[in-house]
């Protein structure tokens, strides 16, 4: 409970002295940005953070995306999109130094403070994965650490794809 207690008051602190960014509509929550930081920290916290800062973007750029959910709990835990999710391990974070990084890189990317380094992408996966199974309406738009990003592709007229990148 004390951990607890600490990580709200870490994202109150945070969320005061961030000012809401219009690129983000409505009301950024302290459970919005405890569920982000959980995300970044499980999925990415070894990737430092830009690694983390861009697993929350994949979230924000799903958020904005019509097939996917409206919230960014909804879309963390869509499914077992994200591996933390469904793995059966406790979702506790053990590293508090990785932990403290995650709620402050969360706070600011939900309240407007930084720039997507994943070109849009909406999905990606480890790079020692061999076929994602993503299929050929993705393209591979940029690799950051140990993960390798995807946003949806579409073919020109030409034949060659071109990327629909998401906005916010």
């Amino acid at each position: 409970m004390h951990h607890r207690g600490a990580a709200i008051l870490v994202c109150g602190l945070l969320l005061a002295a961030i000012q809401p960014s219009p690129a983000r509509a409505g009301q950024v929550t302290m459970e919005d940005v405890r569920v982000m930081a959980l995300n970044m920290y499980h999925e990415a916290r070894g990737e430092g953070e830009r690694g983390m800062l861009a697993v929350g973007w994949v979230v924000l750029n799903r958020m904005a995306d019509k097939a996917y959910p409206k919230s960014v709990a909804a879309v963390i835990h869509q499914g077992c999109q994200f591996s933390w999710v469904c793995d059966g391990r406790s979702d506790v974070p053990r590293d508090k130094r990785s932990w403290r990084r995650a709620l402050a890189i969360a706070a600011t990317l939900l309240t407007g403070g930084s720039l997507d380094p994943t070109r849009g992408a909406m999905w990606y996966h480890a790079d020692w994965v061999r076929d994602p199974g993503f299929g050929p309406r993705v393209s591979a738009v940029t690799r950051i650490g140990r993960h390798v990003f995807y946003a949806r592709s579409v073919q020109q007229a030409a034949g060659a794809p071109r990327l629909l990148i998401a906005s916010r």
